[in-house]
């Protein structure tokens, strides 16, 4: 299967977020290589059953809209006062508003 076109996988990501971000979640990022949907879920401090559930939920339903494609999900426990990292070759899918951050 071809790589899916980015604002397919952005709108796939965004429906699936519908009804599971908790007050937890800061960020979602998502990269594409080839066939391969790998999305990061960024949470304040460690996520908590329903969170890791949730997450679960929206790496499915992006699954379902990308059938050739395999799919993977990672949580990573953020700490609130610091900013969400942001590795090359990944692209934001969700953000949630926060204060700036002193550098």
């Amino acid at each position: 299967m071809a790589t899916p076109a980015l604002k397919t996988v952005i709108s796939s990501i965004n429906r699936a977020l519908w009804g599971e971000v908790s007050t937890k979640l800061r960020s979602v990022q998502f990269s594409l290589d080839g066939s391969r949907i790998a999305i990061r879920f960024f949470f304040d401090e460690t996520p908590d059953d329903g969170d890791l559930n949730s997450m679960a939920s929206v790496g499915a339903e992006v699954a379902a809209d990308f059938p050739g494609c395999t799919v993977s999900e990672e949580a990573v426990a953020t700490e609130a006062n610091c900013p969400v990292p942001h590795d090359a070759g990944w692209r934001t899918a969700f953000a949630r508003k926060e204060p700036s951050l002193a550098r």
